[in-house]
């Protein structure tokens, strides 16, 4: 269900307004490879992260599939470093925060 929202989402920023299988096929590859590489360069770990839902993330990863879709991927970190910065930062403190409470 997540990936259909992440499609129309998608979809929607690119302005992809036709339907063909093999755009299609492109999207879901674009979403595929933006999912875990998104995981890595935010330190999120959760296994289950929905990148459908408002907010920052959701922000970076249309971001992502928009550079992803235009050929430009090495232009997207430099573009938003600081915000990679900032939300990875937000989960490497929720991370060790999770962590402290496991040991105790």
């Amino acid at each position: 269900m997540e990936n259909q929202i992440l499609l129309g989402q998608v979809r929607r920023k690119l302005n992809v307004t036709w339907n063909d299988t093999e755009t299609d096929a492109r999207l879901e590859e674009i979403i595929a490879n933006a999912i875990p590489d998104l995981k890595h360069k935010l330190g999120i770990v959760e296994e289950d992260f929905d990148f459908s839902i408002a907010g920052a993330e959701n922000s970076l990863f249309l971001a992502y599939c928009l550079y992803d879709w235009e050929h430009s991927l090495q232009e997207f970190d430099l573009n938003y470093e600081r915000m990679i910065a900032q939300v990875r930062s937000q989960h490497l403190v929720k991370n060790y925060v999770a962590s402290e409470e496991t040991i105790e």
